[in-house]
């Protein structure tokens, strides 16, 4: 960036060309001469305005970045380029700020202040942020350089900041500057620095002349003074024709300006030098007017004036208005496009605003509330609230709800441009919409801007309704007003399917932000909102799938509960997706799919295991038991072990032993037949011992008669001098078949069990063996990857209770080894649940004869 080209004088075609009637000061001795060619057309002011809307980002930028941000950056470069493009056309810019509008006065030629174009109104941020800095007026010179921009920005910037702290309110800067200007040595812009002008003898003749023309209409300036359409467009076509020439009389030395001032009133008509003269009393000048200003002013209190004449007469509605303007416009004004739709918004506001604030209000309730322009709206709203606010005025607040509620109902006319200026007005009132809505006065705002949105057939009007529509689903969603976003969303679901925007659109309400945003509250520790859950239901598989990351995460455990009343609350289709998941390829689904239903719908996830139980690795098959293993429902006992015993021949060996103690505790007899085909070694692929141990133990548990010959034979059978089965089996089989034929030495048996089921009251888990407490700790090893010490504190048939110092989590398989005295007990084990001193496992797997070392070893504890 060439900063150096700023502060190159203009060329001197560019000098030359005059500015919007600029108006002519005093040159300094270090600013170029200014141009005396009196004919030179006027600047039209965009170059201007293009640079203030750069300066504008500028400081917005400043405020939102740090210093060497490069969005900073590149909006002070893009400032420097447009502010250079002014200089090839003015020599010096200078900007006023006046009642939330900025006005150029260019030095080249003799002229005025004009306003600048913003047909959009973009420049009345910037010149509410100048006010509020306290800057009145800024002066560029050509040696304006990067840096005094970038210290001009953060000064503004800073200067409302602290206005704002410190008073919160308009014009409450404190800061000197002036002295800021001398301070830094910015020897490129001036700000506050009083313009002089030229123009001052002329306005003063001028309005000498007026107040002379018509003495008794001057004396009673509000008297009754009926103009008609015609008598109001010759005044202002008398002003426009009349304007130029006023400006060429600034030139002229003061008597010679004076004759010619005279001269030109004298050719209008009487009526027209009545008006006039009556309305210079009406609007005398202000501070800093010029000749151009007081004109455009003068001109704007005529046509305003006769407006409310047609108007509180009865001769005009509200619809009309804009169109009697225009006509009055027409032919009769000096100015032409941006400017020209700049000057009739104005004129429009200021007859709004200057209405009686009653035929405001009956406005506002009518159909025609549409015709009130926004800027008034948001003006007459502002003041309702604030009442409301600080006086607590309910039926202020309430009037303002219902203003804004019957300008939005206008969005159902059948004219376009009542639904054009509806759709606009409630996109630029979306701040305050945020401080009433919603209400119940504006209960169905959200259904009637999506109904309307459905409608549309101008692709304009559509794309600000949808602005709408997602900013109301905005303030829904930060508001926590859910139930309104689902009113919006239900309603876009009724547009007809063929409209792809509105689909669009409700897929970008609820976009990832958004829906991340609703999972995290409707998983927040609070009594849960039941629209919440009517929303996330919408897109399963994405509610599904946010659930399992959080699931995987360090808190997913203690978020576990939480997000299953979300489940629950969810119904369907998030348990069909769940129960879909189950047979995915993808690990992690499937784990999610079994963790939610065992927790919300254990039934189903019971149904589902005969059609999905064989695909699944052997640590989801033993999530799954495990999980149903823990509800304590009578019925859903007996259900999960019916699906359990048709499973049995496809679950992995290291699982079946879990699944054959929930058949035990179930108490299912039917189950009796399949369990005495496996003691008896018959199935082929669970001839394992310690399965085979544990379906005699089941047999035992169930009190099966039928089984007691078969468990005979196991106990009795030899092979010569040696017995068949193994030490262990045949000790399970003994033991099995003294409690089934209840002998008088199964008594210490019987108490066992009778202990084992008393202390599992107090467990969701119910438990088939009673747990020894150690009196001092055995000593143990982990091999494998979680390898290292332990120390096991209670010890069962079933599994221990360790302590180490290993981090171990709920489903963790190892090997382990216990020094139990001379012996090692070996034992293939899972962790099943972890508390912050010990870990709680069981034994899956273990040979015969480490499986005999444990019964001993615990029945010698127990004796």
């Amino acid at each position: 960036m060439n900063s150096k080209a700023l502060a190159q004088p203009p060329h001197s075609k560019a000098a030359g060309g005059g500015p919007l009637s600029p108006r002519a000061v005093s040159r300094r001795s270090d600013e170029p001469a200014p141009s005396a060619n009196p004919a030179a057309p006027r600047y039209d002011g965009v170059a201007a305005a293009r640079f203030l809307r750069s300066l504008q980002i500028l400081v917005r930028a400043v405020r939102l970045y740090q210093r060497n941000h490069p969005q900073v950056t590149e909006s002070l470069e893009a400032a420097e380029r447009d502010l250079r493009a002014v200089f090839q056309q003015l020599a010096v810019l200078s900007i006023g700020v006046e009642r939330d509008a900025l006005t150029i006065a260019a030095r080249e030629s003799a002229g005025g202040q004009y306003s600048l174009p913003d047909p959009r109104g973009e420049l009345r941020g910037l010149a509410d942020t100048l006010a509020s800095a306290g800057v009145r007026s800024l002066t560029f010179l050509p040696r304006t350089n990067l840096g005094e921009l970038a210290l001009l920005a953060a000064a503004i910037e800073a200067t409302c900041r602290l206005a704002g702290q410190s008073r919160g309110g308009r014009n409450a800067a404190g800061r000197d500057w002036p002295a800021w200007v001398s301070e830094h040595r910015v020897t490129g812009i001036r700000v506050n620095a009083r313009i002089e002008r030229s123009d001052d003898t002329v306005l003063a003749s001028l309005l000498g002349a007026l107040l002379g023309l018509d003495p008794a209409t001057a004396a009673a300036p509000r008297a009754s003074l009926e103009s008609t359409a015609d008598q109001v467009r010759a005044a202002l076509q008398f002003l426009a024709a009349a304007a130029p020439r006023l400006e060429q009389a600034q030139q002229n030395p003061t008597p010679e300006a004076a004759r010619a001032v005279h001269a030109e009133l004298a050719s209008a008509d009487p009526h027209t030098q009545s008006m006039l003269a009556r309305y210079a009393v009406l609007e005398p000048p202000r501070e800093g007017d010029t000749l151009h200003s007081y004109l455009d002013r003068l001109s704007d209190a005529l046509v305003v004036s006769h407006m409310h004449q047609e108007y509180l007469s009865g001769r005009t509605r509200p619809s009309e208005v804009r169109l009697l303007l225009a006509q009055l416009h027409a032919g009769a004004e000096r100015h032409g496009g941006a400017e020209e739709d700049v000057q009739i918004e104005s004129r429009i506001e200021r007859f709004w605003a200057t209405l009686p604030a009653r035929e405001t209000t009956r406005v506002l309730a009518s159909p025609d509330a549409w015709c009130v322009p926004v800027l008034v709206l948001r003006r007459y709203l502002e003041r309702l609230i604030a009442a409301a606010d600080t006086k607590r005025a309910e039926a202020s607040g309430r009037e303002a709800r219902r203003a804004l509620a019957d300008f939005a109902r206008c969005i159902e006319s059948e004219e376009s441009k009542a639904r054009r200026a509806v759709a606009a007005g409630l996109v630029e009132l979306s701040d305050v919409t945020e401080r009433l809505w919603p209400c119940p006065q504006l209960a169905d705002l959200g259904r009637r801007v999506v109904a309307a949105l459905a409608r549309e057939t101008s692709p304009g009007i559509a794309g600000l309704l949808t602005a709408t529509v997602e900013n109301l689903a905005r303030l829904g969603l930060a508001g926590n007003h859910f139930a309104e976003v689902e009113r919006i969303l239900n309603e876009l679901d009724k547009a007809p399917q063929d409209a792809e925007h509105i689909a669009t659109l409700a897929r970008r309400i609820v976009a990832q932000e958004s829906w991340l945003a609703l999972v995290d509250v409707a998983l927040d520790h609070r009594p849960l909102d039941p629209v919440l859950p009517r929303l996330l239901r919408r897109d399963p598989e994405r509610l599904v799938d946010r659930l399992s990351l959080l699931l995987t995460s360090p808190e997913g455990i203690t978020a576990l509960a939480p997000m299953a009343r979300l489940v629950r609350a969810a119904g369907e289709p998030v348990l069909g997706t769940l129960e879909s998941h189950l047979t995915e390829p993808r690990r992690q689904r499937t784990a999610t799919a079994i963790k939610f239903l065992s927790a919300v719908a254990p039934e189903r996830l019971a149904a589902a295991l005969p059609r999905a139980f064989a695909g699944w690795e052997w640590a989801l098959q033993d999530l799954a038991v495990s999980e149903l293993a823990r509800r304590p429902n009578a019925a859903l006992r007996m259900q999960v072990s019916e699906a359990l015993l048709a499973t049995l021949t496809e679950a992995h060996l290291i699982v079946v032993p879990g699944m054959l103690d929930h058949i035990a505790l179930a108490g299912d007899a039917a189950s009796i037949p399949r369990l005495m085909q496996i003691a008896a070694g018959e199935v082929d692929r669970l001839r394992d011992v310690f399965i085979r141990i544990k379906a005699v133990e089941a047999l035992g548990h169930l009190r099966a008669m039928e089984a007691a010959s078969l468990l005979r034979d196991l106990v009795r059978q030899r092979s010569g001098l040696t017995y068949v089965e193994p030490s262990g089996l045949r000790s399970a089989a003994e033991e099995a078949l003294a409690l089934i034929e209840n002998r008088p030495g199964s008594a210490r048996l019987r108490a066992a069990k009778e202990a084992v089921e008393k202390s599992s009251a107090s467990f969701p888990r119910p438990r088939r063996y009673l747990r020894v407490p150690l009196s001092s700790p055995l000593a143990a090893v982990i091999e494998g990857s979680h390898a290292g010490p332990v120390k096991v504190h209670s010890l069962s048939l079933g599994g221990a209770s360790i302590e180490t110092a290993i981090p171990l989590t709920v489903g963790d398989s190892f090997r382990i080894e216990i020094h139990a005295g001379l012996q090692r007990i070996r034992s293939t084990a899972v962790v099943r649940n972890i508390t912050p001193t010990n870990c709680g496992i069981q034994f899956v797997h273990m040979k015969p004869e480490d499986r005999e070392k444990l019964r001993r070893r615990v029945y010698k504890l127990l004796n």
